[in-house]
């Protein structure tokens, strides 16, 4: 079924739906169409008023949602949810049957991709440009059965040159967005993730992790591990290995980030594979020669005595260049240079970061994570309150990146 909905707003948070249309194909043929206006519990903007036609005394004796949710259910009955720009349309609907806890999911395909896919050469895939080089009447624009009936016609257009559906079954397309739960994972710990930032992990029947990943959207990462396109050996284990899903909420990327690194070297789960890699296998060193001059060397990091850790050779190179140059303009002694990172690898820093919270670095280690901003100024109170991190190679670049990208957060303890 082709699926258009309008709205209060962009988002589904704050906002509300005010009109669904629903229009049914079959066999390349449309075969029914349903509409009705909604009453939100917002108000309908002007801006929005004016560009669908719909006020807000049109939808003032219209039905609530909850009142239309018997008869939506039966107009939504079909195998996938298709809509210009899907995942808006999904979204509403989701978030509306969510708060009346009725979990709702279907598998879907937007046409604006199907579109691109079959027709490369068009270069802008608007509802309205698609109309009119389809020739397709859209008598109403912006109001959802209109608009739905229009897509339904782009979607007609692109299965008649799509011979057999070969680009929309392809798997590498990702056209078509199937959701296939585990058999083992109750489908309430699925519903109910949230759409935070933050680490989650997919654990077998003892217990133990098999994957553990971060993300900026837990619930859309997650869907996107279960999608049916997948056809790796990842994803088929965790159709039958996976019983339970298991996350952690974190304030911004650079915390998932982190906690996700600590995380997998904790459990190394045996889905886990890039991570192993350690990301700084090159060193700066000091050497004091035969007459008293220090030189300084990047090369493969040897135990714990590098003084900075680098990626690759040409990082460290770039860095120890611009080093030297600025140790020269301040003229400074080597040794002096020297003696003042070595000072530096024994203190405790901590950094304050922009979008939220704090890391804990100490003598050079990152060892630490604060979720909040209200933290002391104190080594022990620090010790104590942070989330312990394993420092690793990834975690230190990630630290010394960190105090150089937001040395005014930076503070000594």
């Amino acid at each position: 079924m082709v699926v258009d909905i309008e709205t209060t707003g962009g988002r589904p948070s704050g906002n509300d739906i005010t009109e669904i249309g629903i229009v049914h194909v079959q066999n390349k043929k449309i075969i029914h169409r349903w509409s009705s206006l909604v009453k939100p519990d917002y108000s309908i903007p002007n801006n929005i008023q004016a560009l669908t036609g719909i006020s807000n005394v049109m939808v003032e004796n219209a039905p609530q949602f909850q009142s239309l949710i018997p008869l939506l259910q039966k107009q939504l009955e079909g195998d996938v949810f298709v809509a210009h720009s899907v995942n808006f349309d999904y979204s509403f609907l989701e978030h509306a049957f969510r708060e009346h806890d009725l979990p709702w999911r279907m598998d879907k395909l937007c046409t604006i991709k199907y579109a691109r896919k079959v027709f490369p050469e068009i270069g802008r895939y608007s509802l309205a440009n698609l109309a009119r080089r389809f020739q397709i009447s859209n008598t109403n624009p912006h109001r959802a059965l209109s608009d739905a009936l229009c897509a339904a016609e782009i979607l007609i257009h692109c299965l008649h040159c799509d011979y057999n559906q070969k680009m929309l079954h392809d798997p590498k397309t990702g056209l078509l967005q199937r959701i296939q739960i585990p058999d083992n994972l109750p489908r309430g710990l699925y519903d109910n993730l949230p759409k935070s930032c933050g680490v989650y992990e997919f654990k077998n029947a003892h217990g133990k992790p098999l994957y553990i990943g971060k993300a900026n959207n837990i619930k859309k990462r997650v869907t996107q591990h279960f999608s049916t396109q997948k056809e790796t050996t990842k994803y088929h284990r965790l159709m039958k290995e996976c019983y339970s899903v298991e996350y952690s909420i974190l304030p911004n990327e650079t915390l998932a980030l982190i906690f996700e690194d600590h995380k997998i070297r904790a459990h190394w789960p045996v889905l886990n594979k890039s991570q192993k890699q350690q990301s700084l296998k090159f060193g700066l060193y000091a050497y004091e020669n035969g007459k008293g001059e220090i030189k300084w060397v990047i090369q493969k990091t040897k135990g714990s005595g590098a003084l900075r850790r680098f990626g690759t050779y040409l990082s460290g190179q770039t860095w120890l260049a611009n080093f030297l140059q600025e140790v020269k303009s301040n003229e400074t002694g080597d040794l002096d240079v020297l003696k003042k990172l070595q000072r530096f690898l024994q203190k405790s820093w901590i950094v304050v970061l922009n979008e939220g919270g704090a890391v804990f670095i100490d003598k050079g280690n990152l060892t630490g994570i604060y979720l909040e901003d209200d933290f002391l100024h104190q080594k022990e109170w620090v010790r104590e309150h942070f989330i312990n991190i394993q420092p690793s190679p990834k975690l230190n670049s990630i630290g010394q990146k960190l105090m150089e990208q937001q040395a005014n957060n930076v503070l000594e303890i």
